[in-house]
């Protein structure tokens, strides 16, 4: 969420498949998200008018699809700045070297935001790489720079100098967001066979999402009732969805 409303609503977005929120932010509604997941459309919403393309299942493809469409929407002088969603597994394929490329050598306006769980399913990140993310983007000739994502107002500072410097440089720009991964890869990743229970447990523990609820109902932001609404509401949806998908 930092990373998005940081950008604004200008740049067109290509997510990977986990960019729900920004989705949401974006304006695509649940339903038409939980049509795309089910099968019943390649895309409930309109890309074009939200500025939001469809999810990409193939690991990193969506990399080359966004750098590409930033250089064609540039040719024809049009709105050419682009925001492309990645995982740390990702970034091991080739699709993301020759995105980073192609990036750096066009001066593409694109900002790369990487999600860096520290897993690619049961493989850890350092096991995955000997540089991080943020470094080898530089490695292309990228400006980068690493993140926590456990506070979501300094996700929102970093992504808003890295759009400054798209906007206004006009080259690329990669952000990587080092967060934690509470749950496994998918519903039937039992990830207590190859990660420690404590180590989930410390994960969970630090939960951002908590934290910062917390970190606002503390400055008087918020207060219990509000959240215990949203909360309802969530809960209601999701069960409103699932009957309707199932």
């Amino acid at each position: 969420m930092g990373s998005a409303l940081a950008v604004g609503p200008q740049p067109t977005v290509f997510p990977s498949y986990r960019e729900h929120a920004v989705a949401l932010l974006r304006g695509v509604a649940p339903d038409e998200l939980v049509a795309q997941w089910a099968g019943r459309t390649f895309c409930g919403w309109d890309p074009r008018r939200l500025r939001f393309f469809p999810y990409t299942l193939v690991l990193a493809a969506q990399t080359l699809h966004g750098v590409g469409y930033s250089l064609g929407q540039r040719l024809q002088g049009r709105e050419d700045f682009v925001v492309v969603y990645v995982g740390d597994g990702a970034t091991s394929e080739g699709d993301m070297s020759e995105a980073m490329n192609l990036a750096a050598v066009e001066s593409a306006s694109v900002l790369f935001v990487c999600q860096n769980n520290g897993w690619a399913i049961s493989k850890p990140a350092d096991e995955q790489m000997r540089t991080s993310v943020a470094e080898r983007a530089q490695g292309f000739g990228i400006e980068a720079v690493q993140v926590s994502g456990q506070d979501p107002e300094a996700v929102f500072s970093a992504c808003a100098r890295a759009a400054a410097h798209v906007r206004g440089v006009r080259a690329p720009y990669l952000v990587e967001i080092e967060v934690g991964r509470i749950h496994g890869h998918s519903t039937s990743d039992a990830q207590e066979v190859y990660r420690s229970r404590d180590d989930i447990a410390r994960t969970r523990a630090a939960d951002p999402v908590t934290a910062y609820a917390d970190r606002l109902a503390g400055l008087g932001l918020v207060d219990t009732a509000w959240l215990d609404a949203v909360g309802a509401e969530v809960r209601e949806l999701r069960e409103r969805l699932m009957k309707e998908y199932a």
